[in-house]
């Protein structure tokens, strides 16, 4: 009996599905489809104007990095993914980076002259959630950094370079204590003799 329901059944729901097949698409769908309709294209172009707004490359901006810089002709490519400890407690807050002017760069060169080192890079940080803080912890990605490599960061205040502690060097990574925003002057050190 059980085997003659279940036939019965499934007899039903072969007879209810229906067969359908969709058009196939011409080729002027087709053409205009693959091109993007024009919301994306609109967003593209507002993401390429967000971008310019602020002197970053698309994919500066799209990353938030800083991989040319004015006056530098070998930046390290620098970036902020964001779970800054703000206060001793860790969060989601990024820090966003903005380019330097040209005169900063200059700036602090002449200060790693001054150390004996090299400008790695020259960032400015920002934030849309935590203008002002006790102690923020930033973790900063700046490809090709070794671990064990001395590596100095300091920060702009009222025209003088002012050295923050760093945290941790480690592969690819620079972790630095800050106690406002500002910009900053990431120095590579020779190696300790």
């Amino acid at each position: 009996m059980k085997k003659l329901i279940a036939l019965a059944l499934a007899g039903a729901m072969l007879c209810a599905l229906p067969v359908c097949a969709a058009p196939s698409p011409s080729a002027a769908v087709v053409a205009k489809s693959s091109s993007g309709s024009s919301e994306q294209q609109s967003a593209a172009v507002t993401l390429e104007e967000s971008a310019a707004a602020v002197g970053k490359t698309v994919g500066e901006y799209t990353n938030n990095a800083v991989v040319d810089v004015p006056g530098l002709t070998e930046a390290t490519p620098l970036g902020q993914g964001g779970h800054v400890i703000i206060n001793g407690a860790p969060s989601n807050v990024v820090f966003f980076l903005t380019k330097p002017s040209a005169a900063v760069v200059a700036s602090a060169k002449s200060q790693a002259a001054a150390l004996g080192g090299k400008v790695l890079n020259v960032v400015g940080t920002t934030s849309q959630v935590v203008g002002k803080f006790g102690t923020a912890q930033v973790n900063f990605y700046a490809k090709g950094v070794k671990a064990g490599q001395l590596i100095k960061v300091y920060q702009l205040v009222n025209g003088q370079w002012v050295e923050l502690t760093v945290a941790e060097i480690r592969e690819d990574h620079v972790v630095v204590n800050m106690t406002s925003h500002g910009t900053l002057a990431f120095i590579e050190m020779p190696a300790a003799q």
